[in-house]
């Protein structure tokens, strides 16, 4: 189980600091700059949710599956405007979503809380 959540969070930062640069350089990546500044958030929103992760947060599980899923999202986009880092993004993403999800179905149910 912490193989899977480690892997799912290291795909998660490497992804996210790819997503980083991105909007100090708009034109670059051939994108408008407010679009350019949601994918370097959702860089920061990426390694925030996987160092929850790490740390076994009950919020990061989901919040990792949320970036994952935008930053495949953007990877398809890129794929079908044959932009550079396309592929890299559709795999990097793809990885840590998925075991994200395999995470979240494998770990046990929390414990129900006394009232």
């Amino acid at each position: 189980m912490r193989t899977i959540r480690y892997t799912a969070a290291v795909a998660t930062i490497i992804m996210s600091l790819l997503n980083l640069p991105v909007g100090l350089d708009p034109a670059g990546a051939h994108l408008p700059a407010p679009v350019a500044w949601l994918v370097s958030l959702v860089g920061v929103a990426g390694i925030v949710a996987a160092i929850g992760l790490f740390r076994t947060a009950g919020w990061a599980v989901p919040a990792v599956i949320a970036v994952g899923g935008l930053n495949l999202f953007g990877a398809v986009i890129a794929l079908a405007n044959s932009s550079e880092g396309g592929v890299v993004g559709l795999v990097l993403s793809a990885v840590g979503t998925g075991l994200a999800v395999a995470y979240a179905a494998r770990r046990p149910a929390a414990a129900p809380q006394a009232g």
